[in-house]
């Protein structure tokens, strides 16, 4: 009887040979992906390691699609696996590798919510009712958009899994706009959390200055009353970055980024001959912190295609004025020369300036109610939709989009700023015409 065929990429038999360097050389037989065979070897000090060498080579020639794939059997080795893979993909297909910082947000995810609910769970075991009820469960005990985290992250690491070969299903039905079809990944098969419809946030010039006027006189006040000794919130922090925020539409943590070069002072000449100052702001940057490097500034914003030049308005211009005038630089403490910094001369955490917003929100409830904003809704990224809001209203739907750095302007309308009412005025003229005399 003929002895069966090797499959391919498994080794034949192993020679080994001594070279007179006391070198051990271990030979052998290997099939390549094309069915040709080939004749690798391997050396090492020991017939071990010489072997080990061996199955290097033999792996080269046989190239990731003959690449023995590790063994995962529960849902937290494969979080584990792709975790790794999704900090660093060294597959050569990969030409813009994830941001640490949406890693960092996907292993929050899983050490949070997905760990301890399914960790144990072996990901053969995951079919598409239990990861229905576990998306479920999370929606009931913490927030739908939770459950909408949960489902995007288990969805890549089963999309992974498939992608290696750990993982394979024959498939289950989903129903899409496009009909029923069957897929393999089964959280892909499961219900997708409907999101909370979008909360549109207006404020006028009479609110915003009565915000100021608390943020810098009423809360000082009340303040040294309640505490005569200690260390006082930075109430200048908090109204200059709110009118930064509004003059440039900027998010959270784009103002902190902003850097003593990243401010250009124009003069521009008015019609009677007179000379005003134009001051404009490059939204270039953002502050972002990750696990492995902390706080730093990253070189884009949220998207690359969205930096920008912006001209800011007076009330903003005299706050990047009175910044540019103050910046000290601090190549040691502060490298990339942004111009909100600590008192110790370190750029400011972001997180520190949205907990001052908190803390405004909780001291001043009531009088927010009092003109009509809802202290809770009262936001930095609500201060974007207000600006959102108050551009397209003046200027147009497109000016806003620009502004905010939108690439379509149904991101502008669905979730910043509300579509008007629309009044349809040639439409009447059209249909007098048209049907003229029919009351007669």
């Amino acid at each position: 009887m003929a002895r069966p065929k090797r499959a391919l990429g498994e080794l034949g038999k192993v020679t080994y040979s001594v070279e007179p360097n006391g070198l051990v050389v271990a030979r052998a037989r290997v099939f390549d992906g094309g069915g040709k065979e080939r004749r690798p070897n391997g050396s090492g000090a020991t017939a071990a390691e010489a072997l080990a060498a061996l199955q290097e080579a033999a792996d080269l020639i046989g190239g990731r699609v003959l690449a023995k794939r590790t063994e995962l059997v529960t849902i937290a080795q494969l979080a584990e696996a792709w975790l790794k893979v999704a900090y660093h993909d060294d597959d050569p297909r990969v030409l813009h590798q994830r941001r640490e910082q949406t890693v960092d947000g996907y292993a929050s995810v899983i050490r949070a919510h997905i760990l301890p609910r399914a960790g144990a769970i072996a990901i053969t075991d995951m079919t598409a009712d239990r990861a229905d009820g576990l998306l479920m469960d999370v929606a009931r005990e913490k927030t739908v958009m939770t459950a909408n985290k949960v489902r995007n992250v288990l969805s890549l690491m089963y999309d992974w899994a498939i992608q290696q070969g750990v993982f394979s299903a024959a498939g289950s039905i989903q129903q899409t706009r496009h009909g029923a079809v069957v897929v393999a990944n089964p959280i892909r098969a499961t219900r997708r959390a409907d999101e909370p419809s979008t909360v549109y946030f207006e404020l006028d010039a009479v609110q915003v200055k009565y915000i100021l006027h608390l943020i810098r006189e009423v809360w000082p006040e009340r303040h040294r009353a309640r505490f005569p000794v200690g260390r006082r919130p930075n109430f200048k922090l908090l109204a200059d970055y709110i009118l930064i925020t509004l003059g440039t539409s900027e998010r959270t943590a784009e103002p902190i980024a902003i850097r003593f070069q990243d401010v250009r002072f124009e003069a521009v000449e008015q019609p009677d001959g007179s000379l005003t100052m134009d001051t404009l702001v490059w939204v270039g940057g953002t502050m972002v912190r990750t696990r492995s490097r902390g706080l730093f500034r990253q070189d884009s914003p949220k998207a690359e295609r969205q930096k920008r030049w912006v001209r800011a308005p007076q009330f903003a211009a005299k706050v990047l004025s009175e910044l540019v005038a103050n910046h000290v630089p601090n190549p040691e403490l502060n490298p990339d020369d942004v111009l909100f910094t600590s008192e110790r001369g370190r750029p400011r955490d972001p997180s520190a300036v949205s907990q001052l917003m908190r803390m405004f929100r909780r001291e001043f409830e009531p009088e927010l109610l009092a003109i009509g904003v809802d202290a809770d809704h009262l936001t930095f990224r609500s201060l974007r939709k207000a600006v959102a809001a108050a551009v397209s209203g003046a200027a147009g739907v497109e000016v806003a989009r620009d502004l905010l750095g939108h690439s379509d302007e149904s991101i502008t309308e669905g979730h910043y700023a509300k579509r008007p009412e629309l009044i349809v005025v040639g439409a009447a003229d059209a249909l007098d015409k048209v049907f003229a005399g029919i009351d007669a």
